[in-house]
Parts: C-alpha cells; sequence; structure tokens
C-alpha cells in the first residue's frame, strides 16, 4: 500500500447516503460528508419509496413524474436543507421489490464506493429496515464498504472527524484480511493508532493446535493482501494474544469516537453472529460508526 490517504481517495470516490428520512439519518450524513471532504469524495443521497394504485401507470403511460416520485424527491430535498447540506445530490428509485434490492441495485449501477445508513434500532432504519435478515442482505448482496451509523454515536461538526482510534474486529477469517488492510489505512490517514482483536469460538479456542494452523494461515493471507502493514501484525502469536470474549468486544464497542471495521462473508464467525444478541448489540448501540468490508475486497497493493 502506498500513501495511505490517496489509497482511500482512490476507492472512495463517491459516497451514497440511503436514507428513511429519519432523524438517525441526520446523523449518517454528517459522517457521510465528513469523509467526502477528507477524501474528495462525491456525496449522494438517496431514498426509495413506493407507488400508490396509479403510479406505475402514470409513469409508463403519461411518461410524467407520478406524485408519488415528486412527493418523495420534495420530501428528500427537505430533509437535505434541514440537516445543513441541500448542496448533496438527491435521487429517489421506487421499491418494486425490496428497499434493499432497489439500494443494492442503485449502488452497482452508479458505481458507489461506500454507503452510508443510519440505523434508529432494531426495529428501525432505512425505510423501516429491521437489523437482521435485511441489514444482512445489504452486507453480503451489495459487496460495498458500508459504513453504519447507530443512534448512540455522538454528532460530529462539519469538517471534524476526531475519531480517537480504528478498531478491527477480526475472527482469522480471510473476510477479515482487506478489513484489516482497510483498518490500518484509515488510522493512518486519519492520524490515529489501529489496534486489532480477534474472536474464535469456544471450538476453536479449546484446539490449540487448530487454533495455530488457522492464525498462520489468516496472517498468510493478511501479509499476501497487504504486505505493507506493521510487522506484528503477521506473527502468529501475537495474533492469537489479540483474542477477547464476546463481552469485551461490546465494550469497545460502547466506546465512543473510534471507528470500528470489521470483515464480511457468509462463513465467518461475525457473520454467523448476525441473528444473535451479539450483531444486534453491536450495530445498535455502538457509540461509534461501523465500517463493513466485504471478502471480496483484496490484494490491497499499489
Amino acid at each position: 500500500m502506498k500513501e495511505p490517504k490517496a489509497w482511500l481517495k482512490q476507492r472512495l470516490g463517491t459516497i451514497l447516503l440511503a436514507t428513511d428520512l429519519y432523524q438517525n439519518s441526520k446523523l449518517a450524513l454528517g459522517y457521510a460528508v465528513n469523509l467526502a471532504h477528507l477524501f474528495g469524495s462525491a456525496v449522494k443521497s438517496l431514498h426509495v419509496f413506493e407507488y400508490g394504485p396509479w403510479g406505475h401507470s402514470v409513469e409508463s403511460i403519461d411518461h410524467v413524474p407520478s406524485t408519488e416520485r415528486v412527493k418523495a424527491l420534495q420530501s428528500l430535498d427537505k430533509f437535505l436543507l434541514e440537516a445543513g447540506h441541500p448542496d448533496v445530490a438527491s435521487e429517489v428509485v421506487v421499491d418494486e421489490s425490496f428497499v434493499t434490492t432497489a439500494i443494492i441495485k442503485f449502488l452497482h449501477q452508479r458505481n458507489i464506493d461506500l454507503l452510508v445508513i443510519g440505523t434508529e434500532g432494531i426495529h428501525e432504519g432505512i425505510d423501516h429496515l429491521v437489523l437482521g435478515s435485511n441489514t444482512e442482505a445489504l452486507m453480503l448482496g451489495s459487496r460495498k464498504l458500508i459504513l453504519t451509523v447507530g443512534p448512540q454515536v455522538p454528532e460530529v461538526p462539519e469538517r471534524e472527524l476526531h475519531y480517537k482510534k480504528v478498531v478491527c474486529i477480526s475472527d482469522f477469517s480471510i473476510a477479515s484480511t482487506a478489513a484489516a488492510a482497510y483498518a490500518f489505512a484509515f488510522g493512518q490517514a486519519l492520524g490515529v493508532e489501529t489496534e486489532q482483536y480477534q474472536l474464535a469460538s469456544k471450538f476453536a479456542k479449546g484446539d490449540t493446535e487448530k487454533l495455530k494452523r488457522t492464525a498462520a494461515q489468516y496472517c498468510d493471507s493478511l501479509r499476501y493482501v497487504d504486505p505493507e502493514l506493521p510487522a506484528s501484525w503477521y506473527e502468529v502469536d501475537g495474533q492469537i494474544s489479540k483474542i477477547i470474549p464476546e463481552e469485551q468486544l461490546l465494550t469497545l464497542a460502547s466506546e465512543s469516537s473510534n471507528l470500528l471495521v470489521l470483515g464480511v462473508q457468509p462463513a465467518s464467525f461475525l457473520q454467523r453472529h448476525l441473528h444473535t444478541s451479539l450483531a444486534y448489540r453491536l450495530l445498535t448501540e455502538a457509540r461509534s460508526p461501523v465500517l463493513t468490508v466485504p471478502a471480496s475486497f483484496g490484494p490491497i497493493g499499489g
């Protein structure tokens, strides 16, 4: 990896806020705009709406915007104005199946690099998006970087990103190697320390030899993904020493003004916990934004 800030600028060209127009989306917008200022990114906003009884017919036959589309765009523009960012580009799209499907389609059609979402809690979010299967669908189906801003995350003044540290939570999986590289790059770009911790199942911790082999594979993969990380990150015993219990992870998440970074793939330990209280509590109670990095990212060099 070359100069971290320049490297991230190349990978964060366009940032999208997907909003349900609820209060916490304004908080998430602040983080999206600040990241855009830091990395010179374009920032856009998206709101997904539903047709009324005649909306689709009006647009397909008369070729004019439906009442629902006009109202949705007006609501989004009002939201941006009240949030203090009326200059952010706004767009609305129709939800013909599921909100998440519409968002994922938009992400790929417009080559969005980072999706930012604000969550109000377990039962609210993007268009009443429920944390669990829908959030999982965004994390896995989009294959994009996603920054989740929960209701406990403090508001940030414009153009001020005062992170205390970057915390990378890994689980010895291949998915976590790309996340580690991004975590270190963010730490360097923000001028703060990057800490790395590992989660492991009780079964894995009970089989010492297998744990060492898994850690060795992780270190080899990490070196392949990014050969310019601190040398200590490639040490097997050092990585094993970073294993923490889930309770300590939640304690780390309760600290404010950090950036939490996780790797995501279907078979990872973290992903298997998406439907458990651990994931719910992490994403809704974290007092720091959470960046998830898909497994498809990497190698990093260049």
